[in-house]
């Protein structure tokens, strides 16, 4: 039974795994043998065989489609789901999988034994009683069942707890009993929900950075972390952007702001006195996992070179100096070569999570920073791009300032999730607030902003769906404008973000989470909304403020829109004739 029959509700990281699942996996696993089942049906069936092949793929670090052949699941399977035997090596792999979209799978007593009794087949080379899809592997299967090496790997696969009931445990254990009487043969483990969303996000995650760069004159702590300072030569500086480019700033809190005031400056110097870059320079920081030093000269002398090789890269501070850098390497290389700058290196190790975000803060808290740029260093914000990914929506989101904003169908920025967020709220103050201002949004402290938009960290469809409500508004208003004039059209563009807010206040927004409920309906209907809002909205501005109020004054005071928002709702959901508007 899956979630939707049971009325249990899908916890997200279920439903990533499902859409990745379904996505991955698509013409890739044998599925003929389900076309007699309805649409559900099929999907659940398909769903626990593209689970057995995603255990095969985490337990090998095979591809999708290698992990996919493995798949046997079906009638005859003998309760085995999939099979890997080593490339070059005596090990194999056999898995049992268990779907659940409500994420409680789990393996019971008779699918153990029959499991089990699926292993003693093939280690007794017993094929015939398997399905023609166990034939590929016969010969390898076949061979190393005689090979003295021989490690077989039973992997329960079950989307739900890592967890095997008593019984189902009792089976599995005396099944190891038997098989290792004369050594290390037989093992078992259980992949659980977690380790299905860990690989998903492991997927996903940029890879690390590695660079090299030879120091001088440098200088070397040990605690409470590894520490290097020196002085890099500017060509070291910019090999690191030409081979990895944006990807040396994953952890600052903005990437390089592309041509300005700054960079022109620091590219000029470079080109026209390199000699002098290192004195006017404040220099670079650096963050990664790991250094390792190999001397160029005699060991432990500050005054001889070292080379220094850094895994798990990125600049923390001085984004704009690596960039500025690159452009002026390109323009004459030979001059820019003589130029050196200040790096310091610190690699944190283990104690990245701890010091990483103090040392960003603190070092960017010296140059033009905003509070925009300090959100980036929030980890919810990389945990929103993560489920912007993750999710199926196929959209991208930024957060960094610098970062493109990405086009309209493609997905959207930070910015543009803060306005929406803010109109959804449910009072229009926050919407009053990006009005004036989206700066303001950014806020932090009890009444700020951005704990009330983000705090509770809000999901991929949830954000992408108030983005939607939002432009769809704004078209709307842009069709209701031509036919306005003066005062009326005046408050159709001054007041929008109220609009907005009032639209979400009519829409039913219990399903906005749900990945499964069909959106574009409720898109289809904001138009009418506006519609109706507008009127009554222009209709009480001008009964309770004046027709020759100041528009300005209304639209950026809450007390006054907060009132304007208690009267249109009232009106709109009693189901009055929306006024006229005058010529």
């Amino acid at each position: 039974m899956n979630a939707k029959q049971s009325g249990a509700k899908t916890p997200p990281q279920v439903e990533y795994v499902r859409a990745a699942l379904l996505r991955n996996y698509d013409g890739l696993i044998y599925d003929e043998d389900l076309s007699g089942y309805d649409t559900a049906g099929r999907e659940q069936r398909f769903l626990s065989r593209a689970l057995s092949a995603e255990a095969l793929r985490i337990v090998t670090d095979c591809d999708h489609e290698t992990a996919a052949k493995g798949v046997i699941d079906g009638e005859h399977d003998q309760g085995i789901d999939a099979v890997a035997v080593g490339d070059g090596s005596a090990e194999v792999w056999l898995v049992q999988a268990k779907w659940s979209d409500a994420g409680t799978a789990k393996l019971r007593q008779a699918e153990a034994l029959a499991f089990a009794e699926g292993v003693r087949l093939i280690d007794g080379r017993d094929f015939d009683p398997f399905n023609e899809r166990m034939s590929p592997f016969r010969p390898r299967l076949d061979a190393v069942m005689g090979d003295a090496r021989l490690r077989i790997n039973l992997v329960v696969a079950v989307m739900g707890q890592p967890l095997l009931s008593e019984e189902s445990t009792a089976v599995l254990d005396r099944l190891c009993q038997d098989a290792n009487s004369y050594g290390p043969l037989l093992d078992y483990r259980v992949l659980g929900a977690a380790d299905f969303y860990e690989r998903l996000r492991q997927d996903v995650a940029p890879d690390p950075v590695n660079v090299t760069a030879t120091m001088r004159n440098w200088l070397y702590k040990h605690t409470p972390f590894e520490a290097w300072q020196g002085t890099v030569a500017v060509g070291d500086i910019a090999k690191w952007y030409a081979e990895h480019g944006d990807a040396l700033y994953e952890q600052n809190v903005r990437k390089s702001l592309g041509l300005t005031r700054i960079n022109s400056g620091i590219k000029e110097t470079l080109l026209k006195e390199p000699e002098n870059f290192w004195y006017f320079n404040n220099g670079i920081t650096v963050l990664c996992d790991r250094i390792e030093e190999r001397y160029l000269g005699r060991r432990g002398r500050g005054d001889e070179p070292v080379e220094l090789t850094l895994e798990g890269v990125s600049v923390v501070n001085g984004a704009q100096t690596v960039t500025a850098i690159h452009q002026a390497f390109e323009v004459n290389p030979d001059t820019v070569e003589e130029a050196e700058v200040t790096v310091r290196v610190f690699s944190l190790g283990g104690a990245r999570g701890e010091y990483a975000t103090r040392i960003t803060e603190t070092t960017n808290t010296q140059n033009d920073v905003s509070q925009r740029d300090f959100i980036a260093l929030d980890p919810v914000q990389a945990e929103i791009r993560e489920d912007f990914l993750l999710s199926g929506l196929g959209k991208i989101y930024t957060y960094k300032r610098g970062e493109s904003d990405p086009a309209p169908d493609a997905g959207c920025s930070v910015e543009h999730a803060a306005v929406a967020l803010a109109c959804a709220h449910r009072t229009p103050d926050l919407a009053v607030r990006a009005g004036k201002s989206v700066d303001l949004l950014w806020e932090r402290g009890d009444r700020g902003a951005y704990p009330r938009l983000f705090g509770e960290k809000p999901g991929a469809h949830r954000i992408w769906r108030s983005v939607q409500v939002r432009r769809a508004v704004g078209t709307a208003l842009d069709a209701e404008r031509k036919r306005l004039h003066g005062r009326a059209a005046d408050m159709a563009r001054r007041g929008e973000l109220l609009i907005t807010h009032l639209v979400f206040q009519l829409i039913d927004q219990e399903s906005i989470d749900d990945p499964r409920f069909e959106w574009q309906p409720v898109l289809d209907e904001i138009p009418d909304k506006v519609s109706r809002v507008l009127p009554w909205l222009i209709f009480h501005v001008d009964g309770e403020f004046g027709r020759n109020s100041f528009l300005s004054s209304t639209f950026n005071d809450e007390t006054r829109c907060r009132q304007l928002a208690k009267l249109v709702l009232d009106d709109v959901r009693n189901g009055g004739q929306p006024p006229e508007l005058r010529e």
